[in-house]
């Protein structure tokens, strides 16, 4: 463990949550998506600033909506796709004030 981390996880104030054994250490795309449906299904909303179509990232999006969560992205015409899915548009200048 970090030792930034030793104190605040000593005093309640770190939480470190995972869906995998501490033995896993590999990364693969498995367990890449499966960690990020978990970060995912704790948000009460998730931030996308892009995704090609028909991308992994795209179909995770998918995803997500289809689970009726919140999704927002980047207000651009490069994230029509997601847009269009149903993900919430962004001025990249009011990102400060969300939440």
């Amino acid at each position: 463990m970090r030792k930034e981390f030793k104190k605040p996880l000593e005093e309640g104030r770190l939480l470190f949550l995972s869906p995998f054994k501490e033995s896993q250490r590999r990364n693969a795309v498995e367990t890449a998506m499966e960690r990020n449906r978990f970060v995912a299904a704790l948000a009460d909303a998730v931030f996308v600033a892009h995704a090609s179509p028909n991308s992994k990232t795209e179909l995770f999006c998918r995803e997500l909506l289809s689970w009726g969560k919140p999704l927002f992205t980047l207000e651009s015409d490069t994230n029509i796709n997601l847009i269009s899915l149903g993900a919430k548009p962004m001025n990249i200048n009011n990102i400060a004030n969300w939440g």
